[in-house]
C-alpha cells in the first residue's frame, strides 16, 4: 500500500491546527494531554499518564500509549513532546497556500506538535487498516523545552521498548540526528565589596567589573566543531550609587565529546576564579549536568531502518550531528537506542515559526514508512 494514499492530508492539517491552538507551555500541558487522551481512547488504545507532573511541578504527566502488535517482534518506542516555548497561548494558526504560520503574535508550536499530530494520525491509520506492525509504546512527554524534564522523570521500568525513534528535529525531511551533545549548566556568584559609589568608590570592588573582565577573557560561542558555550543571564546590583557587591552568572556549555565539555567547564571556572583573585575577591562556581550526549554507532540497525523509510519516500538520507538536546539524549541515556528524525518545522522558538504543508504531510508519511521498514527488518531478523 502506498503511504501517499493512506494519509488524509485535510484531517492531518485540521488536527495539527487544533493542537497548536491549545496552549501548552512547559508545566501547563494538561489541556493538550486531554485532547490526546480523547483521540487515543476513541481508537480503543490504552493510554497511561505517569507521575512526571508531580516531579516537575506541572499539571500533567507524560502519556504512554500502548499499541499491541506482532507478538514475536520487539516493542518499539515512538516519541514527541507536548509542551512549547512561550509565547504559546492564544495561537491562531493561519493556513497559507504552501505552509502554516501563526498570526505573528505567538510562536506556532510545530515544535513539536507536528510530531504529535503525525503520531496521532499514524495510530488512526494503524487502527483503520489493521496493517501488521510491531508492538508500540507511543510516548508524549512534558517539559522538553525546559531541560528534557519529562523524559528525565519517565520511569524506564514502565517501558518494554527495545529501541525507538524521536520525532523532534527541524530541517528537511530525510535528516536523521545520530549524535546530540551533552549539556552542563553553570551558576556562578562573583563576590565584590560594597561601597558608596560617589563618596568612597575606591573602598569597593565592583562585582560587575570583575565579571565583565572574566567574561571578556572566556572562550564563548562556537568553541570548535563539537563544542559551544554561552553566558545567558547576568543578575546583580541594587542602585547606581552602590558599588555592586555580588553578580550572578548563568551559563551553559555543550559538546558531543565529554572530554571537550569538561575542558570548557574547567576553562570557564578558572577564568572566573582567577579574575576574581586578581581583584582580591572570590567567585563561587557550580556546574550541574543537564543531560548526556548520545551517539548512534555507524553500524546501528536504526540507521538502516531510517534510511529504508526515507528511501520509500523518494528522499535522500542525511545523517547529522545536532548542537541541540532533545528527549533522544535522555532516552539513550536510559539504555534505549534511539535516533531523532527531522519533521520539517522551521524557525522554531520565534514568532516567524512555520511548517510547509508538504512537510507536515511528509512527516506523517515518514512515520508510516518507518513502521513498514521496521516490520520488514523484523521479518528478516
Amino acid at each position: 500500500m502506498d503511504a501517499v494514499l493512506t494519509i488524509d492530508q485535510e484531517r492531518l492539517i485540521a488536527d495539527f491546527m487544533t493542537l497548536v491552538s491549545i496552549g501548552s507551555h512547559s508545566r501547563e500541558e494538561a489541556n493538550v494531554a486531554a485532547y490526546i487522551k480523547g483521540a487515543v481512547e476513541e481508537l480503543g488504545y490504552s493510554v497511561e499518564e505517569d507521575q512526571a507532573g508531580d516531579v516537575v511541578g506541572g499539571n500533567s504527566g507524560n502519556l504512554i500509549v500502548r499499541v499491541p502488535g506482532h507478538a514475536d517482534w520487539p516493542t518499539v518506542l515512538l516519541m514527541a513532546h507536548m509542551d512549547t516555548v512561550a509565547p504559546g497561548h492564544g495561537v491562531r494558526p493561519i493556513r497559507h497556500a504552501d505552509r502554516i504560520t501563526s498570526d505573528g503574535r505567538t510562536i506556532l508550536g510545530a515544535d513539536d506538535k507536528a510530531g504529535v499530530a503525525g503520531l496521532l494520525h499514524l495510530l488512526t491509520m494503524l487502527h483503520a487498516t489493521g496493517e501488521d506492525h510491531p508492538p508500540l509504546e507511543v510516548v508524549f512527554t512534558i517539559c522538553e523545552e525546559v531541560g528534557l524534564l519529562g523524559a528525565k522523570a519517565l520511569d524506564r521500568s514502565s517501558l518494554k521498548a527495545n529501541y525507538g525513534f524521536v520525532f523532534d528535529s527541524g530541517g528537511p525531511l530525510g535528516s536523521v540526528v545520530t549524535h546530540g551533545p551533552a549539556q552542563a549548566k553553570m551558576m556562578a556568584i562573583v563576590h565584590g565589596k560594597a561601597a558608596h559609589a560617589g563618596m568612597a568608590p575606591e573602598k569597593g570592588v565592583s562585582a560587575i567589573e570583575v565579571a565583565a573582565h572574566a567574561i571578556s577573557e572566556m572562550k564563548l560561542g562556537r568553541i570548535d566543531e563539537r563544542t559551544t558555550a554561552n553566558i545567558g543571564q547576568i543578575k546583580g546590583g541594587f542602585a547606581t550609587n552602590i558599588v555592586c557587591d555580588a553578580v550572578e552568572l548563568y551559563a551553559e556549555a555543550r559538546s558531543l565529546d565529554d572530554d571537550r565539555l569538561q575542558a570548557q567547564q574547567s576553562h570557564m571556572t578558572q577564568v572566573l576564579e582567577q579574575t576574581a583573585k586578581r581583584y582580591g575577591v572570590h567567585a563561587d562556581v557550580e556546574w550541574t549536568a543537564s543531560y548526556p550526549a548520545f551517539a548512534l554507532p555507524e553500524d546501528s540497525f536504526l540507521r538502516s531502518i531510517s534510511a529504508n523509510a526515507i528511501h520509500r519516500l523518494g528522499l535522500p538520507t542525511n545523517f547529522v550531528h545536532s548542537g541541540g538536546g532533545s528527549d533522544a539524549n535522555v532516552i539513550s541515556g536510559k539504555g534505549i537506542p534511539v535516533v531523532n528524525l527531522a519533521i520539517g518545522y522551521q524557525q522554531i522558538h520565534t514568532l516567524e515559526e512555520w511548517i510547509a504543508l508538504d512537510d507536515l504531510t511528509g512527516s506523517a508519511q515518514l512515520m508510516v514508512e518507518l513502521i513498514r521498514a521496521i516490520s520488514e527488518y523484523e521479518n528478516h531478523a
